[in-house]
């Protein structure tokens, strides 16, 4: 997925290893520094591949441990020069790290055609920026998932008591591609013992599809509740700008799925040309084809775990549904409302949103609702909520953000929560 890091870890190996194929180089400490030094970027690796770990801080590391492995650096010039390295590495980590929710304002304001904010108070836009800008939505459209559940119930087409077997789940489930979504969603329920005889409730499949935003449920959910039905909701709330909704899981199998069918001898980039020449009509085709073969349990073109160059998720990152800000700040604000659903759906779709009233009692104290959805790729970071106070004032904040580049993403996803907080205590409170 980086093959410029990968040529930059080689290197270290390289330095670490090259001395030893001289005899008087063969020392103790040259040989523990190559092991140390390649044993080091082998975990670094793996945390990258199979974890998804933004790769700037597994870089950071092995330069730490490539210095405190060299026997040169503790000499006093070498000392000198590792302080001053480390103390540009503090500076670097207190940059990225340090709470600095100014950074996403900034953002906004420095690259309008990158970012699109609105808010509304009590029902009037007070900020709107790029509002009518289609990006891609990530996560987000969850939510529209989770109004069609809530409809559904209410009307009886499905129970939410049903058990569903976690075999069902385990179908639309890609190992290592969703942040560690799905296995924290399943601890949880593990722990508060939703699980029983390897069977949950359809409405613990639900709330794990926001709360932990587990892309298994999600694609379950949206062939358990029907397309057709959840893309009725995008009409009835009149969501002018907003795609049909899709699977997920599948539309990042299209590269795999592809490459399969010509017996695994297409490159990179000839599969990116290959996606990129179709129309969404066709991609979208594709993608339920595959859902189809994920249902039916007949995937034969993959061996449960995934790895997508950067590229081709660009590719599926881009082409997942997108929305404005403008479509978002309907949907949050229908919630809030109680019109989003058919009468008598908004306790159910409320137990499912407000995940935030649950999880922090400061929550609890300052709001009588809370309800949101975030969604990210690599490519984009989005928030969309609603919140009520306890005196019946209420906010809708959507965020939509894209075409960062690896440290703004860093410095966005380490303080977006904030700058969301600082921002409706601003609207609240005034």
């Amino acid at each position: 997925m980086y093959p410029f890091l990968w040529i930059v870890f080689a290197g270290f190996i390289l330095l670490s290893t090259l001395p030893l194929l001289s005899a008087k180089n063969r020392t103790k400490w040259k040989i523990t520094q190559a092991i140390v030094v390649t044993a080091t970027i082998i975990l670094v690796i793996l945390a990258i591949e199979l974890l998804q770990i933004p790769p700037l801080v597994p870089l950071i590391l092995v330069v730490i441990v490539s210095f405190l492995t060299d026997k040169s650096t503790y000499t006093k010039a070498g000392l000198i020069i590792t302080g001053v390295v480390l103390l540009l590495l503090a500076a670097g980590a207190y940059y990225l790290f340090h709470d600095d929710p100014d950074y996403v304002q900034k953002y906004i304001d420095n690259n309008p055609q990158q970012a699109s904010i609105q808010i509304n108070v009590n029902g009037e836009t007070v900020v709107s920026q790029q509002a009518n800008v289609k990006r891609p939505l990530a996560s987000v459209v969850k939510t529209v998932i989770a109004i069609e559940y809530a409809n559904q119930v209410t009307e009886g087409t499905i129970d939410p008591d049903q058990q569903i077997p976690l075999s069902e789940l385990e179908k639309y489930y890609l190992e290592n591609t969703d942040g560690g979504a799905h296995p924290a969603w399943l601890d949880d329920m593990r722990v508060t013992e939703q699980i029983v005889n390897g069977e949950i409730s359809l409405h613990q499949v639900a709330k794990g599809m926001i709360h932990y935003s587990s892309n298994a449920n999600t694609d379950f959910l949206i062939e358990k509740l029907g397309a057709e039905s959840i893309n009725r909701v995008i009409e009835t709330l009149e969501l002018d700008n907003h795609d049909p909704v899709y699977p997920l899981v599948s539309a990042l199998l299209t590269s795999v799925y592809l490459n399969h069918q010509h017996d695994g001898n297409l490159s990179d980039q000839e599969l990116e040309d290959m996606l990129q020449a179709m129309s969404l009509e066709e991609y979208r085709e594709l993608v339920w084809q595959i859902h189809d073969e994920l249902k039916q349990g007949e995937s034969d073109f993959f061996d449960e775990t995934v790895s997508v160059p950067m590229d081709l998720q660009k590719v599926w990152s881009d082409r997942l549904p997108n929305a404005t800000v403008e479509d978002y700040g309907k949907v949050m604000q229908a919630i809030s409302n109680n019109t989003a659903t058919v009468p008598e759906g908004e306790e159910i779709l409320r137990d499912i949103m407000e995940w935030p009233m649950e999880i922090h009692q400061s929550n609890r104290e300052k709001y009588a609702h809370f309800g949101a959805k975030g969604g990210s790729t690599a490519f984009i970071i989005n928030q969309a909520l609603y919140v009520e106070d306890n005196n019946g004032k209420k906010v809708e904040l959507i965020l939509f953000t894209e075409g960062f580049n690896l440290i703004e993403r860093m410095k966005i996803n380490q303080n977006i929560n904030a700058y969301m907080k600082e921002i409706l205590a601003e609207y609240i409170e005034t």
